[in-house]
């Protein structure tokens, strides 16, 4: 029942540690993006700079993670449950992620999502 009642918060946690891993391990792309001022620097008339598209969105999925984590929480503490749907995406995710790249935090996302998606005290019923 713990895990269910936390499952917001334990997306929110994956999703500050992708950020904290992402801005480690991608440093030194930070680094010469800064020199090139950011602003309008991953896309110039004649080159696009993969590795720092690669760094934005890998920031990105990490920022909306924690917001979802959040919303989830909220949504949680409101209704009591959580759309099994939801459990079911973060399962599929989790799974399509760990299958091409098993390497990575994708694992994190399997028990979060059959935790949501077989929420406390709902009987499998047959259709």
């Amino acid at each position: 029942m713990w895990a269910y009642q936390k499952a917001g918060w334990m997306l929110v946690a994956i999703g500050v540690i992708h950020c904290v891993i992402g801005l480690i391990l991608s440093w030194d792309i930070v680094a010469v993006w800064s020199e090139a001022g950011w602003w309008h620097s991953i896309e110039s008339t004649d080159t696009m700079h993969m590795d720092r598209f690669a760094v934005l969105w890998f920031q990105v999925a990490g920022m909306g993670w924690i917001a979802l984590g959040w919303l989830m929480q909220q949504w949680l503490q409101r209704f009591g449950s959580l759309p099994p749907a939801l459990g079911w995406v973060l399962l599929a995710t989790g799974l399509l992620v760990a299958y091409v790249l098993p390497i990575s935090g994708a694992w994190l996302f399997i028990p979060l999502g059959v935790r949501v998606a077989m929420r406390p005290g709902a009987a499998l019923k047959p259709v």
